[in-house]
């Protein structure tokens, strides 16, 4: 048995720690790493749904415009697969409306405002899409 001197045996023991102290460090940044890459994940699944829910309505709209026109206000709130879904449309002048359309999942919400033309059928001129926490008020 070969037995080291007294001082070897304490720096041996020093780069040990030093080493298992780096080992720590490294596997809590790839930690949260992997944290952060799951909560990413779980931003842009709500987002993804979302979007689904208000392009839904938005769709459900423009069939409604097609059909009605003139006479058709919007869709009540109500709830789907996934979340809740409503839209109104307003008059903003003879042959144009504006469109919003919104789709709620689990406290975020998904909006289109759209200015749909009525005058060769309902066609989009413009739309804007927003996101966020959802309005408790509404």
């Amino acid at each position: 048995m070969v037995a080291g001197r007294e001082g070897e045996r304490g720096i041996a023991l020093v780069f040990a720690l030093a080493a298992l102290t780096l080992v720590a460090i490294t596997i809590a940044a790839v930690a949260a790493e992997i944290s952060s890459r799951g909560a990413g994940v779980v931003l842009e699944e709500r987002s993804v749904r979302t979007t689904a829910l208000s392009d839904w309505v938005m769709a459900e709209t423009m069939a409604e415009l097609a059909d009605r026109a003139h006479s058709f206000g919007g869709i009540p709130e109500r709830a789907v697969d996934g979340g809740t879904i409503s839209s109104t449309v307003r008059p903003i002048g003879e042959w144009e409306v504006e469109v919003v359309a919104v789709g709620v999942r689990e406290g975020w919400q998904s909006t289109i405002v759209a200015r749909v033309s009525l005058l060769t059928g309902p066609r989009v001129a413009w739309w804007q899409r927003t996101q966020g926490p959802a309005d408790i008020d509404r």
